[in-house]
Order: C-alpha cells, then sequence, then structure tokens
C-alpha cells in the first residue's frame, strides 16, 4: 500500500517510517521543508495552510492516511490551525480522491475534554473536533489516542481499551501500534486509547476485538426480516457474486465501493470478526436509519446491513425496530470485552 503519512518528520513519524517499510508498504511524507525524508517519497505540503488542489495532490493515489502532525505546543490558534482546520481539511481531500482509509492519532483525553486540567483543556476540545470531522466522512477510520509520550526506548508492549487509567507510552511503541493498525480493517469506526502494556500490538487489537462467529450472526440476523445488504470489499465483482450466493432472499445492493484491492471475499469462522451497530439521520435521505456494519480483520470485506421501511412508507416499522434493538443489544454484550488496566 501507499501510505500518504502526515507529520513524517516529527518524533514519532520518524520512528513509523522504517516499520512500514519493513511491512511492504511504501511513503510519501508531507513536509513543509524542502529535503529528503530517510526512508519515504517527500512532498511538500504545508498542512496548515495548503489549499484543496494541494491537499488534493498530496493523497493522490495513496491507500490510507495517517495522521501525526502536530503544532508541538505553542498558542491555542497554531493547534487550531493544524489539528482541526488541517486535519478536517485532509479528510475532506481523501474523500474527494477516494482514499478510504484514514487514521488519525490524537491523545488520550479528547472523549472528555472538560475532565482535563484546565491548560490542556483547550487543545484536546480542538483533537475532537477533528475526531468528530472524521467520523462524519464515511471513510473506513480510526482514531488512536495514546497516554503521555515518552522518548524512551521502545518496550514492544502495550495495552489498548476505552477508558483506561493515566499512563504513558513510548513514541516508538505508538508508531509499532499505528504500523499495525494501518492494515486492521476490523478496527474501522473505532477510537482507542494507547499506554504501556504487556501485550504486543497485534495481540492488543485481539485482546480488545473478540471474534464473532459469523455464521451464526447471519443466521440470527436472518431473523429479523426486512433487511438490506451493501458490500464494500473484496475484488471487483466478486464480492457481489458472493454475496448474493449467501443472501438469495434479500435485496442485495448492486451499488457497492470497491474499498479493498484483495483476494475473493469469503466468510470464514476462522477469521475474526467485529461488528459495528449503528443509528441516526441518514447521509442522503435524513430519514431515521438503522444498520450493523461487519468489519473483517483481513480488509476482504465489508459489509452494511441495514433496516428496510415497508413499501410506500417512509417511517420504520416500530416492531421490527424493537428486534433490531434487541439484536443489536445481545451482541454488544457479546462483543464488549472488559478495558485492560496497564501493569
Amino acid at each position: 500500500m501507499l501510505i500518504v503519512l502526515a507529520g513524517a518528520t516529527g518524533r514519532t513519524g520518524r520512528r513509523l517510517i522504517p516499520l512500514l517499510t519493513a511491512a511492504g508498504h511504501a511513503t510519501r511524507a508531507l513536509t513543509r521543508s524542502e529535503g529528503p525524508v530517510p526512508g519515504a517519497e517527500a512532498h511538500r505540503c504545508d498542512l496548515a495552510a495548503a489549499d484543496p488542489g494541494e491537499l488534493d495532490l498530496a493523497v493522490a493515489g495513496a491507500d490510507a492516511v495517517v495522521w501525526l502532525a502536530g503544532p508541538g505546543g505553542g498558542a491555542v490558534e497554531d493547534a487550531e490551525r493544524l489539528d482541526n482546520t488541517g486535519c478536517c481539511a485532509l479528510v475532506d481531500a481523501c474523500v474527494r480522491q477516494g482514499v478510504r482509509r484514514f487514521v488519525l492519532v490524537t491523545s488520550k483525553g479528547t472523549d472528555a475534554p472538560g475532565r482535563a486540567p484546565e491548560f490542556l483543556r483547550p487543545y484536546l476540545e480542538i483533537k475532537a473536533k477533528a475526531e468528530a470531522h472524521l467520523a462524519g466522512s464515511g471513510l473506513d477510520w480510526s482514531v488512536l489516542r495514546p497516554g503521555g509520550l515518552t522518548d524512551a526506548e521502545p518496550t514492544g508492549r502495550v495495552v489498548l481499551g476505552e477508558g483506561l487509567a493515566r499512563g504513558k507510552v513510548t513514541r516508538a511503541d505508538v508508531a509499532a501500534v499505528v504500523a499495525e493498525l494501518v492494515g486492521r480493517h476490523d478496527q474501522s469506526g473505532r477510537a482507542l486509547e494507547v499506554l504501556d502494556g504487556e501485550l504486543a500490538p497485534a495481540e492488543a487489537f485481539d485482546a480488545v476485538t473478540p471474534s464473532v462467529n459469523i455464521v451464526d450472526f447471519l443466521f440470527d440476523l436472518r431473523r429479523l426480516g426486512r433487511v438490506h445488504l451493501a458490500v464494500f470489499g473484496g475484488s471487483t465483482g466478486e464480492a457481489m457474486a458472493e454475496a448474493k450466493v449467501h443472501f438469495t432472499d434479500w435485496q442485495v445492493s448492486e451499488r457497492y465501493v470497491n474499498y479493498f484491492e484483495g483476494p475473493e471475499l469469503h466468510f470464514s469462522r476462522r477469521t475474526r470478526w467485529r461488528l459495528q451497530f449503528g443509528e441516526g439521520p441518514g447521509r442522503h435521505s435524513g430519514k431515521p436509519e438503522y444498520w450493523v456494519m461487519v468489519h473483517n480483520e483481513r480488509g476482504e470485506g465489508v459489509f452494511r446491513f441495514g433496516l428496510l421501511r415497508p413499501e410506500g412508507s417512509e417511517e420504520h416499522d416500530p416492531e421490527l425496530v424493537a428486534a433490531y434493538r434487541v439484536f443489536r443489544d445481545h451482541y454488544t454484550q457479546r462483543q464488549t470485552p472488559s478495558a485492560p488496566g496497564p501493569r
């Protein structure tokens, strides 16, 4: 994959580039200054001042973007210009250019800035605005929130979760987590904190992503009835053909997006799957929608199952909505792990 890296010359970005190279990825490093960036294709771009055309050029042809940029302290106005305005503009460029994957590295505490010390609060609020913009972009996104960053030697061991206790993490270990996260499509639509811990990055992600038995899930889902399926992923044409084999009596969308290039889509009990439930106004219709996204750890496919309205009606059947919520609560409780704490 071609990874565009914002913040490539920072203390975490410099550690990330060789890890991406070792994983077989190419890196395009966005930098304000001229000159080479070791291990990467240097692309000059001032993220705090670039216009849409410059940002489109910066991400053109990329498979994923990683945001590690930051003002390195300084005035709140500088943080707003880069961490919010600049980041959101780069997200928008990805939408325009069809770059599906975006990994945003922010900071522990962005989920509740009001609990932070007063001097940190405005910076966390700024990062939180960028997170919210990314979450509403329609991209395949993940957010990573490190604890206190150190320049110590890497331990190779971390803990991931939500609501972790206070703690620190080395920049090198954050880089290793990001290198793993870029290809972990089962983490799409998720924000996780990271601290020093006891597990290697891949194991840490697995620990907070227990697998769902995909076959049992699909049989349970069938019982809801009137479910619409959209498929995102798999090789062109093969994803839809495979879906039709498994969902012969369901309405299957012909309008799907080929998110990932890769092997033929298939269902497997051995593959780790994660469910992401949601409800709210539809992006296009503005009407209430109810759905579940099914993510595959291997990036072979993403499914979106949404409830269908009765024919000729603009409102959902209340009984179907109630059944969906029971279904959601059942699977949410089954797949929600307890957040491990650092030791």
